[in-house]
């Protein structure tokens, strides 16, 4: 298929500012015409509450069902995709000045959406009685980072948390929007909302509201059936991370500065107003988007003297567990949140699998892959790890074990999203674009324990088998040298033979008594 370009628009708007570490993302995916029924991932990590997880999906092993190349475009079109998203029979995925949507079956363009030129953030779907839309934000004030986040490689602002921040905004208008199309007919739905500052959260949807932050703190509610605003709270500190709605709570992360810690607030639904606000007990310099199971609220904590998962009481913020781990965490993902075990991620690979109720670890497994801005999840009874490399791993939820591996290609994986029976992804690097995996039942799954898993017996039986080896090899040896020295007596000696000589004990010496 050929890449699919946008035009470039130069948009001369200012923003505020965001010293934030990170940036999230907030897909969504719809379905043209009446595909919503049974919608499986319509925003970033599946739903408003960014658990990751869901119970149906393709398993492993998997093979590519098409790939649509998708051209990187903005400034010097260094600007790549977002994570995608699924409505029924459409995936959807923002670039910097268009919202694409391809057939899920097929990978065929449904639709192509100008936006103007912005961080390409995750999208989400909403349904109104007026039908599904498409929410999104756009603009980007004085415009993106003068270089990418890596060398030679496309950007992706929620995936790229070394991109700079965006400037003070100060007055003037509007440098960022929040914009919603019909998702049949393409058509906008109504005037774009103002935002206060530029976005890099995405859009979280919930009921009939959308929820957006903003740089520098901003929350905003928008309510779907008409564009107007609910709503707005400003926190005063640096906000880049996905929002999670759950229980007619808000769940913000917030980044800290020289004066300040990161902390998680929960905003309330309705009115904006703050119910509660947690801060580590350790000192910490970032923290992870949130996610929640609607009981509690999950996320990690990273500072220069340890790294802490924690578990907080959805109704008041109070800590439940907090559980030290020997790694720093990439912001942009939370931790996932499966029925089986609270799952994080650090950047070399290594999954830990946490007990929900307790914070114990249930299980890890070192993938030794890189896996920055990529985010994982959890289909069924896999957990679903992408990495830098291109690599897909699979691990099996109860057990902890690796079941399937993709070999790598170079090609970023960076995020995914899922349908009954694909798997969508978005790549980058030289593969720029999305593809589709489906299930291949060619594969045989395999059983492999993590390298950081000792087994006694596994050990044991080497050992066993190793000395085994040791011993036929010595034994051959023996053998041949043996062959090669002849005996140590050619033949007997007659009695006669004047050369006789009586073999003695090493001790003996004629009648004296051996030596002492």
């Amino acid at each position: 298929m050929t890449p699919l370009h946008g035009a470039r628009r130069d948009v001369g708007r200012s923003m505020r500012a965001a010293a934030t570490t990170a940036c999230a993302l907030a897909l969504l995916g719809a379905g043209v015409a009446a595909a919503q029924a049974g919608a499986t991932w319509t925003q970033f990590q599946g739903g408003p509450g960014k658990t990751g997880a869901v119970s149906g999906g393709p398993e492993p092993g998997f093979r590519q069902a098409w790939r649509t190349p998708i051209a990187p475009g903005g400034p010097d079109a260094r600007f790549g995709l977002s994570a995608p998203v699924i409505a029924g029979d459409i995936a959807i995925a923002v670039g910097p000045e268009q919202v694409f949507g391809l057939e899920v079956s097929t990978g065929e363009q449904a639709f192509s959406v100008p936006r103007d030129l912005g961080p390409p953030v995750a999208a989400a779907i909403a349904d109104v009685a007026a039908g599904p839309l498409v929410v999104y934000t756009e603009g980007w004030g004085d415009g993106p980072p003068d270089a990418p986040a890596v060398a030679g490689e496309p950007a992706t602002e929620e995936l790229s948390p070394s991109a700079e921040p965006a400037s003070d905004a100060g007055d003037g208008p509007a440098t960022s929007y929040l914009a919603a199309f019909d998702l049949a007919t393409q058509e906008r739905a109504w005037k774009p909302v103002a935002l206060d500052a530029v976005s890099r959260t995405g859009v979280t949807v919930d009921g009939d509201r959308a929820f957006v932050g903003a740089n520098g703190g901003i929350v905003t509610a928008v309510d779907l059936t008409d564009g107007t605003v609910a709503w707005t709270a400003t926190l005063e500190a640096p906000l880049g991370t996905s929002i999670a709605v759950v229980d007619a709570q808000v769940l913000v992360s917030l980044q800290g500065d020289d004066d300040s810690s990161p902390v998680i607030v929960s905003l309330d639904a309705a009115s904006g107003e703050e119910r509660w606000r947690y801060e580590p007990a350790v000192a910490s310099a970032v923290v992870s988007a949130a996610s929640s199971d609607g009981e509690r609220v999950f996320a990690i904590f990273t500072g220069l003297s340890e790294t802490t998962v924690v578990a907080l009481d959805a109704i008041d913020g109070a800590e439940r567990w907090s559980t030290r781990v020997n790694a720093a965490f990439d912001v942009i993902a939370p931790p996932i949140v499966s029925s089986e075990a609270i799952v994080v991620v650090d950047p070399i690979g290594h999954v830990r699998a946490l007990d929900p109720a307790s914070g114990e670890q249930r299980w890890d497994f070192a993938l030794n892959s890189t896996t920055v801005g990529s985010v994982p999840a959890v289909v069924g009874s896999f957990l679903l790890v992408p990495t830098l490399d291109g690599e897909l791993g699979a691990i099996a939820t109860d057990t902890g074990e690796l079941v399937w591996r993709s070999p790598a290609d170079g090609a970023p994986i960076r995020a995914m999203a899922v349908a009954p029976d694909r798997l969508i992804v978005v790549r980058a690097r030289g593969l720029n674009g999305v593809e589709a995996y489906e299930h291949d039942p060619g594969v045989t799954l395999v059983s492999e324990a993590s390298p950081t898993t000792l087994s006694i017996g596994a050990m044991l039986g080497s050992m066993a088998l190793a000395l085994v080896a040791v011993l036929t090899v010595a034994g051959l040896l023996g053998r041949l040298l043996g062959a090669r020295m002849g005996t140590a007596i050619v033949g007997d000696v007659g009695d006669d033979d004047p050369n006789d000589e009586p073999i003695r004990d090493p001790w003996e010496d004629g009648d004296e008594d051996p030596p002492s």
